[in-house]
């Protein structure tokens, strides 16, 4: 890495806003992500529910409704209308990130549906695997009653900067989240304060983005996932393009063509734009790994 300024009374916003963004991108991938397309194509395909609702059977519309919350997929909450009024709302509270769409039966507009794939526990559940940084969740100004998460109490959160809980100072970074089925959560995360660096910011960012990738792989290893499936989730939750390779080797990668030879730090010039390298070594089934994270700068 080039020499550069000491990251110093900055080093906790550089790492706290680091993050702060990759909660961010964890709460969109719950919005946006394959498993919600995935999810809303089997709700809109699901004929049961399509017929049931062309033939104003509301048992079998809430029937097809508990079958899909319950199918094993990714639905933790489902509420299906047509004509403005609902006829079935099934899964559990504290739910945020609702997409939803229209329903078709032969072509006929028949409903509409509103699900979620993520429910508040589960991001909490997922923040702290992949973070590990103590959060809080509000609702106007009532905290989400869920367990491993901060008591705040009466204290203002700023969007970012700091604040004094219980005696201990804290970095904040709040961000703005749908609720189901309206409405906001306010998602704060409070990062206990850790000395200056004499690091630059940037690698201070660039090490926290490795540590957050080392745990994302630990996650798909542990659920003995696919290698691609852990490039393509490790960089729509970094940010930063992810390679894993075997010696020379390219196992699986972000972008093709991939660099012709990354190094497991410095700096990397590629497709026009400067990036810091962050990697670790990793022993598979199949021999020795390296992973490698891009992140621009």
């Amino acid at each position: 890495m080039s020499a550069g300024t000491a990251c110093a009374g900055a080093t906790n916003q550089a790492l706290t806003a680091t993050d702060g963004k990759v909660a961010e991108r964890i709460y969109r991938d719950e919005l946006e992500g394959p498993g919600a397309v995935h999810d809303r194509e089997q709700v809109e395909a699901y004929m049961p529910l399509l017929a049931a609702l062309a033939e104003g059977n509301r048992l079998a519309i809430h029937e097809a409704v508990v079958a899909l919350v319950y199918s094993h997929t990714h639905i933790v909450r489902l509420r299906v209308s047509q004509g403005g009024a609902l006829l079935a709302d099934v899964g559990g509270p504290y739910i945020i990130a609702p997409t939803g769409g229209n329903l078709y039966y032969r072509g006929r507009l028949v409903g509409s549906y509103l699900l979620s794939v993520q429910d508040d526990r589960g991001f909490v559940g997922l923040e702290r695997r992949l973070e590990s940084v103590p959060l809080v969740l509000h609702v106007g100004r009532s905290r989400v009653p869920l367990g491993y998460t901060l008591h705040t109490g009466s204290v203002p959160l700023p969007g970012e900067g700091q604040v004094t809980l219980g005696g201990q100072d804290l970095q904040v970074y709040s961000f703005d989240a749908k609720a189901y089925p309206a409405g906001t959560v306010r998602i704060s995360l409070l990062h206990p304060l850790v000395p200056p660096s004499i690091r630059t910011c940037n690698a201070v960012r660039i090490a926290e983005i490795g540590r957050i990738a080392r745990a994302i792989w630990y996650r798909f290893t542990q659920d003995n996932a696919p290698i691609s499936g852990f490039v393509s989730y490790a960089q729509r939750i970094t940010g930063a393009p992810t390679y894993v390779r075997a010696g020379a080797s390219e196992i699986a990668g972000s972008t093709q063509p991939s660099p012709t030879s990354i190094p497991a730090s410095g700096e990397l010039r590629y497709g026009g734009v400067t990036y810091g390298v962050t990697s670790f070594a990793e022993t598979t089934p199949s021999g020795t790994v390296r992973v490698y994270q891009l992140v621009a700068l």
